[in-house]
Order: structure tokens, then C-alpha cells, then sequence
């Protein structure tokens, strides 16, 4: 096994090279499925590398194999690699070249960890002990990629995965800190869109309308009271409406709303609690003015990330041993944000880990928000370890 000092320093002689790579995929933003730009240039680089790359699945996930010159585990390395169809504000000098497009999830940062766990290792093929699976992934914020390759059979191809790494930038956690937990680490979450028809009537005469907007304001009322109710520290839960939208004018009662929101749970139970309790509000508050309701689900529903215990050891060992004592935090708090990396999870032992981007960092999803070239060094060392230990 390396010394620490010497991976370190192996390292920083990728760094510059990696750090320029992260500010070229990062002005690249490309969402679900239309990754072709930033797929292109990964096996591009995986190519210089001299890494053998695999066929595509989906069509813009990228799969390359590192072969170690002993015989071991398999081990997949993830990294997703989309977008978001959000303006960039982050005033960068390598910002988005695609108007209305960033990577305000970080994924930019993710790829090149990844990549850069990929250029070092590359460099140490003496030293692994089996097979390193690197998969960049597309399509996790929206489409639910990891769940599509799961069913078109990626983790049954040889060579056949036999346990899974994957990470996320994580603001408002000391930089650089490893957060990690036992059991989930991310929720189960559920998005819906509900489309509410039959109102409509005039605004000074409203005992002869059908008022949608006082029937949907109910049922978000009725959702917030079910959320506090089903909430609790062993199994939280959160229901959010985010949208609704009905009504053009100040005196028209509108023929249609529609409400859009996700709800965010940890143990299926309380998702069919959360199911069960939406349709019953809107058949109280919807059905009984005599209006009626459509649900739909824009994207698939995904589920929790779950961390396996013996891997969540080994990450306590290696985060100790590589970045330090103080950069490990085992007691993280499972978010109630969703990763689609859940569907890996389901199938082989995982693990999954937050990494800090400091508390003053703009939240995940914020115009302003951007993995911090100077995480790098912790995150790849981090992966590194992950992979050279086991």
C-alpha cells in the first residue's frame, strides 16, 4: 500500500491537469440525456489515460475499466455528470457557455474527482488488487439514469460490480469534512403534479363559482398538517408544494390550477401514509365542490441511498488515515434530498459520502453555487484511499 505522503503527491502533480478539465466540463452544462459535449470530452480524456472504455448503455454514460495487475474485487466508482436548466450567477471566469444551463449541483466537481481518482490510480496499477469500474453517469437530476442502467442490466455486465463508491458536494459543512452515516444517507423522493379542472365563475359573485383556489390553498394546508404529523427524528418525512399556478386576472375565478411539490421520506411506510393522506384531501377539498383532480408523476420516484455498515468503516478508517482525525464526522444527519445512486444501493453494498463546501457555501441548486476547485485534493485522496484500501 502507498504512503500517504506519496499518493498525496501523485496527486498534486494531476491537479493542475484536472483542475482545468473541471473548469471546461463546468462551462459545458448539459441536462438529462444530452450530455454528448461533456460525455465526449471524458473519454477523451479516459482515452489518454489509456484506460479500455466499455460500450455505452444509455448512450451518454461513459464506463471505463482499470485493471490491476493483481487479482480482487470489483469496485464501481461513480460519478454523474448533468446539469441544470438554471442561469449560472456565480460570475466565474470559466462560467456557463450555455445560456440557462449550469452546474449549480456541483456534478462539474464530481467528474473531475472522479477523473482524477482515474489519472492517479492509473499510475498505481501495481498496487490495486482487482478491477476499478469507473461509470459518469447521466441523467441523475431529473431522469433518474442510475435507475435506468439498473434495469437495462449495467450492474450484471461484466465485470460484474462488487461494491459501489459515490460522493456529493455538500455546502453548509465544514470544507473539506467528510460526513457520512450508517442506513440512508438520502431520502426516498417522490415529485408530483397535480392538475385541479371544474372551477371557474366571476370574482364578485363568488357563492355562484367553483373557487379552485381556496379548494387548493386546503389542500396545502392539509399537506403541511400531514407532514408535521408523520414527522419525526427515527423517520422523518416533508411534503412540499413549491408551485401553483391558476388565474390570470383580479375578478376571474380560474377553470384550472396546478400544483406542483415533492415529498421526502425514509421508510416506505410513511410514503404510502403520504400517498394515502394526499388523495384523501383532495377528495375532500376538491371532489366535494364538485371539481375533480389528475396526479402525475413528472419524473420517477426515487429511493433512499442507503450506506452499508462494513463500507461505512472502512470510510471512517480511510478518512482518519488520508485526510485526517478531524476531517471525518460519522454522526451525519441523512438530507431529505434524493440522489438517484439509491437504485446501486438497492442492488450491491455502497457507500456514499458528503463533502464539505463550507457553511458560508450558497445552497445545492443556487445560481451561486460551485464546487470549490480547492476540494479537489480532499475529495480525490478521499476516493483514492477508498478504492487502495479495500
Amino acid at each position: 500500500m502507498a504512503e500517504v505522503s506519496v499518493l498525496k503527491e501523485k496527486i498534486r502533480t494531476v491537479l493542475p491537469d484536472i483542475r482545468e478539465l473541471k473548469h471546461q466540463l463546468h462551462q459545458i452544462p448539459e441536462i438529462a440525456f444530452k450530455e454528448y459535449k461533456t460525455s465526449a470530452k471524458i473519454r477523451e480524456y479516459l482515452e489518454q489515460l489509456g484506460l479500455q472504455l466499455l460500450p455505452t448503455t444509455l448512450g451518454t454514460d461513459v464506463t471505463a475499466l482499470l485493471v490491476g495487475e493483481n487479482p480482487g474485487p470489483v469496485v464501481l466508482v461513480r460519478s454523474d455528470i448533468d446539469a441544470l436548466p438554471i442561469e449560472e450567477g456565480t460570475g466565474l471566469p470559466y462560467a456557463s457557455v450555455h445560456p440557462g444551463f449550469s452546474h449549480a449541483c456541483g456534478h462539474d466537481g464530481h467528474m473531475a474527482t472522479v477523473l482524477g481518482v482515474a489519472a492517479v490510480l492509473s499510475k498505481m496499477k501495481d498496487q490495486i488488487k482487482g478491477t476499478v469500474k469507473f461509470l459518469f453517469q447521466p441523467a441523475e437530476e431529473s431522469d433518474a439514469g442510475a435507475k435506468s442502467l439498473v434495469e437495462a442490466g449495467y450492474l450484471e455486465q461484466e465485470p460484474k460490480p462488487d461494491e459501489a463508491y459515490s460522493f456529493h458536494g455538500w455546502p453548509g459543512i465544514p470544507f473539506g469534512t467528510v460526513e457520512c452515516c450508517t442506513g440512508p444517507i438520502m431520502a426516498n423522493t417522490d415529485d408530483f403534479e397535480i392538475t385541479i379542472n371544474g372551477g371557474g365563475g366571476h370574482g364578485a359573485m363568488p357563492e355562484k363559482a367553483v373557487d379552485l383556489v381556496e379548494a387548493a390553498s386546503r389542500f396545502i394546508l392539509d399537506m403541511k398538517q400531514c407532514a408535521k404529523e408523520l414527522n419525526t427524528p427515527e423517520s422523518p418525512a416533508v411534503i412540499s408544494v413549491c408551485s401553483a399556478i391558476g388565474g390570470s386576472t383580479f375578478n376571474v375565478f380560474p377553470e384550472k390550477v396546478v400544483l406542483k411539490g415533492t415529498s421526502r421520506y425514509l421508510s416506505d411506510e410513511t410514503g404510502s401514509k403520504i400517498k394515502k393522506a394526499m388523495r384523501e384531501s383532495l377528495d375532500r377539498q376538491i371532489l366535494s365542490i364538485g371539481a375533480r383532480y389528475n396526479i402525475a408523476t413528472p419524473k420517477p420516484d426515487y429511493v433512499s441511498v442507503d450506506n452499508n455498515k462494513d463500507l461505512f468503516q472502512r470510510a471512517a478508517s480511510v478518512a482518519s488515515k488520508y485526510l485526517g482525525k478531524e476531517k471525518w464526522n460519522g454522526d451525519g444527519v441523512c438530507s431529505m434530498c434524493g440522489d438517484d445512486f439509491g437504485f446501486i444501493t438497492r442492488k450491491i453494498k455502497s457507500l456514499y459520502f458528503h463533502l464539505g463546501m463550507g457553511e458560508e457555501s450558497p445552497s445545492l441548486h443556487n445560481p451561486a453555487y460551485i464546487f470549490k476547485d480547492e476540494a479537489l485534493e480532499s475529495a480525490i485522496l478521499m476516493m483514492c484511499g477508498l478504492v487502495l484500501e479495500r
